[in-house]
């Protein structure tokens, strides 16, 4: 099981850490059944349920699925947590960075997802700006 969630990570990713294929970015904010069903979530909607759990005050995800770093620069953001668009994602080495505006404030956060230690552990928004 862990082989599979490794394999379609570096399948979403690519071997050097670059988006290989557009659809890995436009993945749904939610997991697709498919994604649940295999046990794996693309590393957008993995950022996207982040903010999800911040909006939400999920405090106990949220630090599971952050690293103190990150969480910090997240919940400087604590003016508007709900109102988030995703805007953009791209892929660089070992990341894929989505980008969000808060719809009040107008405010940018860009939380970086790492990639590769797979998508099946815990802390891998590990960067927030």
């Amino acid at each position: 099981m862990i082989r599979i969630r490794h394999l379609a990570a570096v399948a979403a990713v690519g071997l050097a850490g670059a988006v290989s294929a557009p659809a890995a970015l436009a993945a749904p904010a939610t997991p697709a059944p498919s994604e649940a069903e295999a046990g794996t979530i693309s590393p957008v909607s993995y950022a996207d349920r982040t903010v999800q759990e911040f909006g939400a005050g999920d405090d106990v995800d949220l630090q599971r699925y952050t690293t103190a770093d990150a969480r910090s620069a997240i919940t400087e953001h604590d003016a508007a947590p709900t109102h988030w668009k995703r805007v953009a994602a791209q892929g660089a080495a070992g990341h894929v960075y989505v980008t969000y505006v808060n719809t009040q404030t107008h405010d940018d956060l860009v939380l970086g997802v790492n990639t590769t230690t797979g998508m099946d552990g815990d802390h891998l928004v590990d960067q927030a700006r």
